[in-house]
């Protein structure tokens, strides 16, 4: 299940909490527990997307209204931990 929201998060663009939820088929609370879970161990950062832009939005064209939706909450990127120990391309 941690893999499969890893992969969501990573492939997925700009989601909710909800969406992501829907795509991995659990609810939102325990996704949230999920999340806080794999950000202690380091395969997730949290960003605050009032302060920094991920890497993965330098150079998209729809960084800039992507990231204007996400003024006011977080965004969450897969560390370097993750594809490391799963691999980039891990299915």
């Amino acid at each position: 299940m941690m893999k499969e929201i890893l992969k969501v998060i990573r492939d997925g663009g700009f989601l909710s909490k909800g969406d992501i939820a829907n795509k991995v088929g659990i609810q939102e609370s325990t996704l949230e527990s999920i999340l806080y879970l794999l950000s202690s161990k380091g395969y997730l950062k949290t960003i605050d997307s009032r302060a920094e832009k991920p890497s993965g939005c330098i150079g998209c064209k729809i960084g800039k209204e992507c990231m204007q939706k996400a003024s006011a909450g977080r965004v969450y990127t897969v560390t370097d931990k993750w594809k490391n120990h799963f691999g980039e391309n891990s299915s």
